[in-house]
């Protein structure tokens, strides 16, 4: 039986919607929000993260075997409860975090990918870990081994951690997820998304179509030899002045 619920969630004075779910359709749709338009040009950074329950790896009981995948566009967030089988989790899925034009960004993010290629057939085509990002980027090379909170407080002037639960049963495993544990998800993945896009979305210089370029550069090209002939007559006429008056005293 699926299973979907959307919750609001306040950070920062926006209303993130969270949607917690197993239900491909509601995968689908979600996903297609993913795709509208943004106001950095087109870059598309996603925040990504998902938690294992502490028995995923001994257990052998599917109910255990729930891993929750979270995403976030900065706009809403998506919680999928990823099934036991890698047969069913959707083919969406699969298509969006193929995309050559999305990056997905998270901390502590490797072990993750490899353990989702391996369980569920999961592959990213664009994955970056923001610690050394951002310590590359920011020539700080500390923030290599920082967590979420200082990334954000240093990378984007954002602190949200008033906003995470300060005590919580980290029970993913379980079929719902309570409250706390979703607004703990969504203050991560929603970060990661800030965090992401504050080191990759700078502005690229707008470029020019190709046949406009080429345009100008036989308009160039036209003037300058406009004045080569207009300046050889030019010259042509000078010389003749001059011979003349040196014909003139001789």
């Amino acid at each position: 039986m699926g299973y979907t619920e959307v919750k609001s969630i306040e950070l920062n004075g926006l209303e993130i919607k969270t949607t917690l779910t197993d239900e491909a359709k509601s995968i689908d749709d979600h996903i297609s929000s993913f795709f509208s338009p943004t106001n950095n040009n087109g870059t598309k950074v996603i925040g990504f993260d998902v938690e294992w329950p502490i028995e995923y790896k001994d257990s052998t009981d599917y109910l255990f075997k729930r891993a929750n995948f979270q995403l976030c566009d900065g706009n809403s967030c998506l919680i999928i409860c990823l099934p036991f089988s890698s047969d069913v989790v959707p083919k969406s899925l699969h298509n969006f975090l193929r995309m050559p034009n999305y990056t997905f960004v998270g901390i502590g993010i490797i072990d993750n990918l490899a353990f989702l290629e391996k369980e569920h057939g999961i592959v990213f085509r664009n994955a970056v870990e923001l610690g050394p990002l951002a310590a590359s980027l920011m020539k700080m090379p500390h923030l290599s081994y920082c967590g979420v909170d200082e990334l954000a407080s240093v990378v984007c002037k954002l602190d949200l951690r008033k906003y995470r639960p300060s005590s919580l049963d980290f029970s993913w495993g379980k079929y719902y997820l309570n409250e706390e544990l979703v607004k703990h998800a969504t203050v991560n993945v929603y970060s990661y998304h800030k965090i992401g896009s504050a080191l990759l979305c700078t502005a690229p210089i707008p470029q020019m179509p190709v046949f406009i370029r080429r345009l100008l550069i036989l308009f160039s090209v036209l003037i300058v030899y406009s004045f080569c002939r207009t300046f050889g007559r030019i010259l042509s006429v000078i010389v003749d002045v001059v011979w003349f008056f040196v014909a003139k005293m001789m």
